[in-house]
């Protein structure tokens, strides 16, 4: 039962990608507004922070984590540059810049960023948590969540201490799926629960647009999220059938998908790729197989980039400083 659910995770964390792609070229193409249409993931970025939570809260820390992303991130804003620049899409500044994601310019990742500080707080984030009663993380989630969320524009006070893009709550969304591991909620109705939250956003996403607030650190987001993940981490899917197989062959390379569609440069051509070839088909239905195509694209690259990482020794670096932090975070 628990490779069928850490399967059914991982199918999650793909769909979640591919909702995450085909809202971030959708939104920038001229293609018809998604406004237009019932939006049916807007927690993806959620349930990836929840997935996370879910498993590391009571793992060993890793620097290995924090290394191994930090180095996919250069690894693609650079490379993808230096291709733009061969075909003159880019200039020296840009390659300058792109050796340095982490930094504020256009190849800085907001999610990578703040995922990157979740995972260095993790070791101290975990201690505490595991440490409490059921009763004592409840309250920590709830003072959390009153600090950190939104759903009406004058409470709680998510806008006032930051935001859906903040590391308050990314960290809220980490604890909360730690909770979840250690604290599993008894409760039968989680794919109903998904139907009436989707409903609930939409509709106040057409109605009340101007008084209750959608996003990532909205309530009804935030509670979408967790019964999502919940209805996936209870769906059985065989380990050894054609889905399986599928899943294991793309989701490891998810997190690549995103690096390569959100690269600095490169967004602005695949939406005129997209744009390019628009018309043939339905507008949304060429949306999606287009995000498909993308994601099975960058699943391919990334296991080019694994060999480059192996031959070059990139591997072997990174588990060599990762032995000396692991030995530093446990003493």
């Amino acid at each position: 039962m628990k490779a069928q659910r850490q399967i059914s995770l991982e199918i999650l964390r793909i769909l979640c990608m591919l909702f995450i792609v085909a809202g971030h070229i959708g939104g920038r193409s001229g293609i018809e507004s998604f406004s237009s249409f019932a939006t049916i993931a807007p927690h993806a970025v959620n349930c990836f922070v929840l997935i996370s939570g879910y498993f590391l809260i009571n793992s060993r820390f890793k620097a290995e984590r924090i290394l191994r992303t930090a180095f996919e991130t250069i690894f693609y804003t650079f490379t993808i540059t230096i291709i733009l620049l061969l075909c003159g899409k880019a200039n020296l500044m840009d390659v300058a810049k792109s050796i340095m994601p982490f930094a504020p310019t256009k190849f800085s990742y907001w999610f990578v960023n703040k995922y990157l500080a979740v995972i260095l707080l993790s070791p101290f984030i975990n201690r505490v948590c595991c440490s409490l009663s059921k009763k004592q993380y409840q309250i920590l989630i709830g003072s959390l969540l009153l600090i950190g969320s939104t759903l009406f524009l004058i409470f709680p006070f998510g806008e006032l201490f930051g935001n859906g893009f903040s590391l308050l709550w990314m960290t809220t969304i980490y604890i909360t799926g730690g909770y979840l591991k250690l604290n599993t909620p008894k409760f039968g109705y989680w794919g109903l629960s998904i139907l009436i939250l989707l409903a609930a956003y939409n509709l106040c996403n057409i109605y009340l647009n101007d008084v209750v607030q959608l996003h990532y650190n909205s309530l009804i987001t935030y509670s979408l999220a967790i019964a999502t993940f919940m209805w996936f981490k209870t769906q059985e899917v065989s380990s050894s059938g054609i889905i399986a197989r599928i899943t294991m062959f793309i989701a490891p390379h998810v997190f690549a998908a995103y690096l390569i569609h959100e690269q600095g440069l490169i967004r602005i051509y695949i939406v005129d790729i997209l744009n390019k070839f628009n018309g043939y088909i339905p507008t949304m239905l060429y949306l999606y197989l287009f995000s498909v195509l993308v994601i099975v694209l960058s699943a391919i690259i990334d296991k080019g980039r694994i060999i480059i990482f192996k031959y070059l020794g990139v591997d072997s670096l990174i588990n060599k400083i990762s032995s000396r932090l692991n030995k530093l975070y446990e003493e």
